[in-house]
Order: C-alpha cells, then sequence, then structure tokens
C-alpha cells in the first residue's frame, strides 16, 4: 500500500495553520478508510507489512504536531505586534529628532541640528525659503564630530531683516582638509501626534506634517 495520506499532506502547501488543519483532516480521513478496506480485503496468506502502517502514522503524527505549531507561532505574533503597536502610544506628545532638511523658524530661534564626520576641516549652511531661494549663507559652523550640533540660525536674511516664523529648509557642506566634500545629516524636532503601525513598525504622525518610522528616531525627549 502506498502512503496516500502522509505524502499528500506533506505536498500540500497551506498558507496558514487553519488551512493546513482542515488538509490534515481530510487526508487522514482517506488514509484511514483506505488502510480499513486493505485490512478487510487483505490476502490471508500474504498479510501485510505493518511496519509501513506505524511509519505512515507516525509521519501523519509529525505534521499534525507541526500544523499544531505553525498556529501557535501565528498567536505569537499577533501578540507580539499588537504589544509592538500599544508600545508606540507612550510616545505621543513627546518630541522627537529626526533626519530632515526642514526645520521650523520660532520667535528667532530653530529646531534644526547636524553632525559631520571626523576629518571634517569647515562647515558651511545655506538657508532656504519654501521656494529653494537661498536667504542666508552661514560660515564657520562647528567642526566637532563627537555630537551632534545645533544650527543656531537666528532668524535673519543676508540684510539682518527677521523672517517670519515657518518652515525653511537647510543644505549644509562639510569639507576635509584637502576641500574634498564630506558626507553630513541634518535634523529636526517635532512633536509626535498620532502613532500608527503597518506591516510590524511603529510610524509617528508628527505636528510638522511629517510620518516617519519609529527606527528613524535619533532621541526624544
Amino acid at each position: 500500500m502506498d502512503a496516500v495520506g502522509s505524502n499528500s499532506l506533506l505536498n500540500t502547501s497551506g498558507v496558514n495553520s487553519t488551512s493546513s488543519l482542515a488538509s490534515l483532516s481530510e487526508d487522514y480521513e482517506r488514509f484511514l478508510t483506505l488502510l480499513t478496506a486493505q485490512i478487510q480485503y487483505q490476502d490471508p496468506l500474504e498479510p501485510m507489512d505493518s511496519t509501513q502502517f506505524v511509519t505512515q502514522l507516525a509521519q501523519l503524527s509529525q505534521v499534525e504536531q507541526a500544523v499544531a505549531t505553525n498556529d501557535n507561532l501565528e498567536q505569537l505574533g499577533a501578540k507580539i505586534g499588537s504589544l509592538v503597536s500599544v508600545s508606540g502610544a507612550d510616545m505621543i506628545g513627546r518630541d522627537v529628532t529626526i533626519p530632515s532638511s526642514q526645520f521650523a523658524l520660532a520667535n528667532g530661534t530653530t529646531d534644526a541640528s547636524y553632525r559631520v564626520p571626523e576629518g571634517t576641516n569647515s562647515v558651511s549652511a545655506q538657508i532656504l525659503d519654501e521656494n529653494g531661494t537661498v536667504i542666508r549663507t552661514l560660515s564657520d559652523l562647528s567642526i566637532d564630530s563627537t555630537q551632534v550640533q545645533n544650527l543656531n540660525w537666528d532668524g535673519l536674511d543676508e540684510g539682518g531683516n527677521a523672517l517670519l516664523d515657518g518652515e525653511y529648509f537647510v543644505s549644509l557642506t562639510a569639507l576635509d582638509i584637502d576641500g574634498n566634500q564630506l558626507e553630513t545629516s541634518t535634523f529636526r524636532k517635532a512633536r509626535v501626534e498620532e502613532v500608527l503601525f503597518s506591516n510590524g513598525v511603529n510610524y509617528f504622525n508628527l505636528d510638522s506634517g511629517q510620518q516617519v518610522e519609529s527606527t528613524l528616531v535619533l532621541s526624544a525627549s
């Protein structure tokens, strides 16, 4: 007798534990039906090898255990997902520092900061409005690569005029001693207004109108 039940089951590619269990039940019933029929009509002079049946039943038992394990893992994954979603809720209302070339000006102060790599010899920055027009160039900025530095723009344009509060952009340039341009990072602070959970990842909706993945947050306060 061929291992009809076990072979067809092992070749089944169920997408989850529910469909796998349904397939297992059908194949198990089919196997028992064939087994009963073969025992009933076997030749008494050439009895069947009982070892084969024991092996097939053992295979079905192993697959059943695997399906049960898969079901437990699905339930565990759902619980973990719920915990991750809830765990981000405590970030609502907190200020976070995120990678961004956009930043806010309010009452002559900014929430912009930057980081430069080791070996930086000079740093300058261009402040741009929403149309991409350069309104101020800052030079001789800190070249300290050991920590994040505040941009320290006073909110004035090149003529010393105070600009309106709002959103602006920064373009940072860092050079080494030979004048080669280095890679830099710019950041801003924003407040978390909403936490979303999608595809196993928390996302923060910020008061700046931006949405960022939680793993990109540099710091929170």
